[in-house]
């Protein structure tokens, strides 16, 4: 069995509803404004990301992957394997939360994770261009994620 390109389009606004809540969750956790907002448009930009996703061409929802089973079985286990499970990992990890350097962190490892899995999957679809546009769309939509969060990064450590 293979990923369709409905369901890369699915994990990716799985995805993307993750780090809304985790952003959402990260506004709440703070007090100072600036970083208020700072959060309030992560949040948004992950938002802005489901909408690109569910606008994704669905003509090219019924293509299916070449594979091994052992490639397949190996992409299942690292997209079960996200920094945030669900809701209640992600309540969880805000707890540890102490800095908003902390999850600047956490965050920078859920887009590099979601930047390596979708890289993975385009081995499965290396001669399907329109799949591969796809996951080359996402993967560019994630690299913007983590550029945005090494800038508020460094501009938080130059105000301390």
């Amino acid at each position: 069995m293979a990923f369709s390109a409905r369901e890369i389009i699915d994990i990716a606004i799985g995805i993307e509803d993750s780090g809304n809540y985790f952003y959402s969750r990260c506004r709440e956790k703070f007090d100072d404004k600036a970083l208020k907002e700072v959060f309030s448009f992560l949040a948004e930009e992950e938002q802005r990301h489901r909408e690109i996703f569910e606008k994704l061409d669905p003509d090219l929802m019924n293509e299916k992957g070449l594979y091994t089973t052992e490639y397949f079985q190996y992409l299942t286990a690292f997209g079960d394997e996200k920094v945030f499970k669900d809701k209640n990992d992600i309540d969880s990890a805000i707890k540890n939360i102490n800095t908003p350097l902390d999850a600047i962190k956490i965050a920078l490892t859920a887009e590099k994770d979601s930047i390596l899995f979708y890289d993975e999957l385009k081995e499965l679809y290396e001669n399907e261009k329109d799949t591969l546009t796809i996951l080359n769309r996402i993967i560019n939509e994630e690299r913007r994620h983590v550029i945005t969060l090494l800038d508020i990064r460094e501009k938080i450590i130059t105000t301390d």
